[in-house]
């Protein structure tokens, strides 16, 4: 079997092909050749970190027949995570009260189930987590860009660096 054979499923279960790619950038991405990967991985779903891309900004077509669920966060050019799906997903959980919905109808505004957490309420803003319940599968998928830590106390002058980093991390 290659990597890109799906496996056979079982009787009664269903095979969910599920894939992460830390674009760095969609525009660059799809300059690269991103839908033409992602259509010969046939992924059911793809979990995108470093989107970079505010949604007025995003070109159209950008996650061809996928439906994307978006947590762009404030900064421009910065951050920003996603879930693609084949089907739009029946719940999603964010750092924030809202994220964006894409699909060939165009983007909206779609209410999130806010995650509550004093450790990652002051990452709520940089769109680092989105996580959605599958309307065609019982499974629940999550992207997930971490903030950057260095490895203190070997790098001087990076605890705080490093204290930022747990300080996410506790909070999942």
């Amino acid at each position: 079997m290659t990597a890109l054979q799906r496996p056979e499923a079982g009787p009664g279960r269903r095979v969910v092909r599920i894939g992460t790619h830390n674009v760095n950038g969609i525009r660059a991405a799809l300059r690269r050749g991103f839908h033409g990967f992602w259509s010969k991985a046939d992924a059911d779903v793809v979990a995108l970190q470093e989107v970079r891309c505010r949604v007025a900004d995003l070109p159209a077509g950008a996650f061809g027949a996928y439906h994307a669920t978006l947590d762009t966060g404030q900064l421009a050019g910065r951050n920003g995570v996603a879930v693609l799906t084949r089907t739009p997903p029946a719940r999603v959980r964010s750092l924030t009260d809202t994220v964006v919905s894409v699909d060939a109808a165009g983007a909206t505004e779609r209410p999130a189930e806010r995650i509550v957490n004093r450790d990652l309420a002051p990452f709520a803003t940089e769109g680092r987590y989105v996580e959605v319940d599958l309307a065609d599968a019982p499974l629940r998928v999550a992207s997930l860009y971490l903030p950057k830590g260095a490895a203190w106390p070997y790098e001087e002058g990076t605890k705080e660096k490093y204290q930022r980093k747990m300080r996410f991390m506790k909070g999942l």
